[in-house]
């Protein structure tokens, strides 16, 4: 099977390691150590902008779906303000060159949110959207209905680590979630793809692509960047995480996820 491998980057710099070392799909995000937040017009402009110039191999260029989420927190429950000012980025994303999105709502029941999900689909038009690890935070009994509702409503993948911290730690879940997404297919003659994403790493891609079946998987091949900076570092927010090394996309790990997923397609 062609497994589609997908890296969420939020820096230009990860970008380009990304598309060189043979991502297939980019998720742009700005702030990841926040979960990932929308990204800037301008970030998504450099970076088509570096892929029309030629560079990386993918024919067709290859898509970059960027993160609706206008501000950290699991709930992801949103007031109707922000979820308007998020359908305004998605213009503005979409108007620039975005080739699908990321988005993801609930109830405060931990449902997905209907209304709030129509809305993004309406706004995203034809191009696709992937439901994010929202999904992680709703109930398992309720994974069925809420998978349904998603395929429903329009969503083309949900990208899920099985409501664990991590994929790896997820497997049986995502493996099920799994069977109910091709069941999905069955009955509706439509593409519905699960992808694994969270703590994915060379050493268990190919064990959670075996054990779940699932044909996508998603990572960040992200490395601690070391800083030539002689300024000093303070903190600019409540944490500490302006102290902590930049983390970066690395070509050599996206690289390596690629030789692995390419020997399961040989």
């Amino acid at each position: 099977m062609k497994v589609l491998l997908e890296v969420c980057v939020d820096t230009f710099e990860s970008a380009v390691a990304a598309i060189q070392g043979g991502a297939d799909r980019i998720e742009l995000c700005s702030a990841l150590s926040e979960g990932g937040l929308t990204p800037s017009v301008g970030l998504l402009r450099e970076i088509k902008q570096y892929i029309a110039a030629g560079h990386g191999a993918q024919q067709p260029p290859i898509p970059i779906y960027c993160m609706i989420r206008c501000r950290r927190g699991s709930d992801f429950c949103y007031s109707q303000q922000e979820m308007s000012a998020m359908l305004w980025d998605m213009q503005l994303l979409k108007a620039n060159g975005a080739d699908g999105f990321v988005f993801g709502a609930l109830e405060p029941s931990a449902t997905v949110h209907r209304a709030h999900c129509e809305q993004v689909i309406e706004r995203a038009a034809k191009l696709p959207v992937t439901f994010h690890r929202a999904i992680d935070c709703t109930e398992e009994h309720a994974l069925e209905v809420n998978l349904k509702l998603i395929a429903q409503l329009g969503f083309s993948t949900v990208l899920t680590s099985g409501l664990k911290p991590t994929a790896e730690q997820g497997m049986e879940t995502i493996a099920k979630m799994k069977q109910i997404s091709a069941e999905i297919e069955r009955s509706t003659g439509t593409s519905f793809r699960l992808m694994p994403g969270a703590g994915i790493s060379a050493g268990n891609v190919l064990r959670i692509l075996e054990k779940t079946g699932c044909d996508a998987i998603h990572g960040s091949a992200s490395v601690g960047k070391p800083s030539d900076s002689k300024t000093r570092t303070i903190s600019m927010g409540g944490s500490n995480v302006d102290a902590m090394p930049l983390k970066v996309c690395s070509k050599a790990k996206v690289q390596e996820l690629r030789q692995l997923i390419d020997s399961v397609n040989a």
